[in-house]
């Protein structure tokens, strides 16, 4: 997991604790209270969804990219063994 990813990871969780707190601590009907803790949780899972994805999509680009490096690397040497036997 990238850097970036930690710190928005991070801003995320804090900022639903937060919003977990106020509704804690505000004056409203039990009711009332676990509808907004619902719609918070799953505004969280969908936040987290979507940096997941995001990070899938960075792993699969950097695995296409390493993969290529690789099969350039790879065909470059078989040219120079065979100028080396040739030679």
């Amino acid at each position: 997991m990238s850097q970036n990813s930690k710190v928005l990871l991070a801003a995320i969780a804090g900022a639903a604790i937060g919003v977990i707190a106020g509704i804690m601590v505000a004056p409203a009907s039990g009711k009332d209270t676990l509808d907004d803790l619902s719609k918070k949780a799953e505004e969280l899972k969908d936040d987290l969804e979507d940096i997941a994805a995001k990070g899938r999509k960075s792993v699969r680009e950097i695995s296409d990219t390493v993969t290529d490096n690789l099969q350039k690397n790879i065909n470059g040497l078989k040219k120079e063994v065979s100028r080396a036997k040739d030679s």
